[in-house]
């Protein structure tokens, strides 16, 4: 102590002390601040000056021998510094971008949660989608096995406030893809689907309560039973042999059938098998089958006029290439034609 009082008293020893080399074995032992910087911190204006020493304690950062810039502490020093940090949330992870069909929509999935600012209760998202608010409970709509699928409480009615909204709005979005897809061909259902929105009715079970392979409803039970992975990505309806299934995914009455299996097999006969498939793919009832018929008729009129249309330009007209025209290009326009009696029709010179 007395040896620093003495030191930092006489500025001449100071530079002398400072401008001296150390022996390696006193480096070695002691890390010692550059040269300026310890001629700074003992000057005897400085903070480690005798009156610095035996007024006060020495605080370091005032002695100007270690900057707080250098060491990224506050003023108070190291403990205050890490004692005031505020800590830091953890970042929550990235949410996956959700899957699209090849159409552009949405696949639902088993992690779907209302999107943010959409506070709707079960019951407001009942209300607000007709498909979920008709949703019958026959046999093979497989309910249970479908609140499984999505985290909804069986036990307890959908619209009931102890309800998981979040669930069902996952069943919401899983009725509500099934309900827009395509026909298995990747046509438009016209009059079952607009704007990408289904008409609300999932269609394809019989009087017995069993769902027809081909249908919404056997599309929705395959999801009751397999889960997510049956959704698939092409977002149609599945191919299917039923012969009770329209093109539209629809079922057909024991009248709408017959006539449809009838038109399949007079189908030589353009006018009768139009009409016929017309019936069979009508929307059901009276009115249903006339306007089924009568569009099948129009189509037969259609093309037996672009058939005569035809085979009067094609050179002299006369009564026999006339009606060859009409017959042929009639049945062009026959839906039950095989398709390579349809390329024959098309190329013969009528």
């Amino acid at each position: 102590m007395y040896k620093l009082n003495t030191l930092s008293s006489s500025p001449a020893a100071t530079n002398r002390l400072a401008s001296a080399p150390l022996s390696p074995a006193a480096t070695n032992r002691l890390a010692v601040p550059q040269t300026a910087e310890l001629a700074r911190v003992a000057h005897p204006n400085g903070a480690l000056g005798t009156s610095g020493l035996r007024g006060r304690p020495v605080d370091s950062f005032e002695a100007g021998g270690l900057s707080g810039a250098r060491i990224g502490l506050a003023r108070n020093g190291a403990r205050n510094a890490l004692e005031g940090a505020a800590p830091q949330a953890p970042q929550a992870p990235a949410k996956a971008p959700p899957r699209l069909a090849e159409d552009g929509t949405e696949i639902p999935g088993p992690n779907d949660t209302r999107p943010p600012g959409d506070n709707r209760s079960a019951a407001d998202i009942v209300n607000d989608s007709p498909v979920l608010s008709k949703l019958g409970r026959q046999k093979d709509i497989k309910f249970d096995q479908l609140c499984k699928q999505t985290g909804v409480d069986p036990n307890i009615d959908l619209k009931d406030s102890r309800q998981n909204p979040d669930a069902v709005y996952r069943m919401t979005k899983v009725l509500e893809y099934i309900d827009s897809s395509k026909i298995s061909d990747g046509g438009e259902r016209t009059g079952k689907v607009q704007g990408g929105q289904g008409d609300g009715n999932i269609e394809g079970i019989t009087k017995d309560g069993d769902a027809r392979h081909g249908t919404e409803a056997g599309m929705l039970k395959d999801f009751a039973e397999k889960g997510y992975d049956s959704l698939g990505t092409d977002h149609r309806l599945p191919v299917t042999s039923d012969t009770h299934v329209k093109k539209d995914g629809s079922n057909k009455d024991n009248f709408q059938w017959f006539a449809g299996e009838a038109g399949k097999n007079l189908w030589f006969i353009p006018g009768v098998s139009n009409v016929l498939t017309g019936i069979g793919e009508s929307e059901g009832g009276a009115l249903g089958a006339i306007e089924g018929g009568l569009g099948g008729m129009v189509k037969t009129w259609k093309g037996a006029a672009e058939g005569v249309i035809g085979s009067l330009m094609g050179g002299k007209p006369n009564p026999l290439s006339m009606a060859l025209g009409a017959y042929t290009g009639a049945l062009q326009e026959t839906d039950a034609a095989p398709d390579v009696v349809k390329d024959i029709a098309s190329m013969l010179p009528f």
